[in-house]
Parts: C-alpha cells; sequence; structure tokens
C-alpha cells in the first residue's frame, strides 16, 4: 500500500477542524491516506466525503422516579357553563373573570313555541320567548367581550 498526499480542498493549506485531531483514512485495496479528514479518492474519480459534525449537547431532565411511586401531573378542567354566570380563566385575555350572560332564543324556545300552537294554546305560545328559562345563554368575558362558552339547553 502506498501513502498519498491529496491537494487540499482550497488555497490556503490544509484544512484543520478545531478540536479534532486528523486522521488515517484505510480503504481495503487502495491507498493509505493520512491527515486527510474531508475528503479521499477512491478508485478513478469516485470522492466518498468524510466530515466531522459536531454533535450538540443535550440535556433531558427526567422527575426522579423512585420504585412504588406514583407520578401525577395536575389537569386542569373548565367547569361546565350552566345559566348563571361562572367563574372561568379566558381563553383570550389569560385572566379569571365571571362571565357575563346573555339569553337568546335557541330550539328549545321555538320547539316550545311550536307545540304550544299546534295543540291550539294560542295565546299562551308566546310565553317561552318572555322567559328565559327556555333560552340559550352565551358566556362572554368581561375585559375582552370574546365568547367564551354556549350553553344550549337542546
Amino acid at each position: 500500500m502506498q501513502t498519498k498526499e491529496l491537494p487540499p480542498p482550497y488555497p490556503g493549506g490544509p484544512l484543520q477542524m478545531p478540536g479534532y485531531a486528523p486522521q488515517t483514512v484505510v480503504q481495503p485495496d487502495m491507498t493509505v491516506i493520512q491527515n486527510a479528514p474531508t475528503a479521499v479518492m477512491v478508485g478513478p474519480a469516485q470522492p466518498v466525503m468524510y466530515q466531522h459534525a459536531v454533535q450538540p449537547s443535550v440535556t433531558v431532565i427526567q422527575p426522579a422516579v423512585q420504585p412504588g411511586v406514583t407520578v401525577v401531573t395536575p389537569v386542569v378542567v373548565q367547569p361546565s357553563l350552566g345559566d348563571l354566570p361562572g367563574q372561568v380563566r379566558c381563553g383570550f385575555c389569560q385572566h379569571n373573570v365571571i362571565t357575563v350572560t346573555r339569553y337568546f332564543n335557541g330550539a328549545l324556545t321555538w320547539c316550545v313555541f311550536g307545540g304550544l300552537c299546534i295543540f291550539g294554546i294560542w295565546p299562551f305560545c308566546l310565553i317561552p320567548f318572555c322567559c328565559d328559562a327556555c333560552k340559550d345563554v352565551e358566556h362572554t368575558c368581561p375585559n375582552c367581550r370574546n365568547i367564551i362558552s354556549v350553553y344550549k339547553r337542546m
């Protein structure tokens, strides 16, 4: 086997990477090349690239778990809002607020109206439009005025 020096890949001398010593590259049934950290010619015009990559350091922090100990992760569950104002954390402005409620006609209001009309109780068919117990409820944030939740009765 022969030792052969390659010309530098760029003008200015051989490439030296900080923190890495030159390595000897050995190819079976080919040439032995000293101090070639970047490229090796194997056979006629077939470059094989050898590059040194700097590996980033990764720190993994895991909680210390002992045998027989269960790790509990807290989960925050928003309370379901009904027809009364409730205290929640607004998903838009991230404040803890008591919601502002607004009643509007929903499916239950119209079903009760239709049922009263079908059964012929004409004078009382408009009562569901005056009664908040038949209407759906919209909960809004008092700070940013965004809709937080809608409570549908039906």
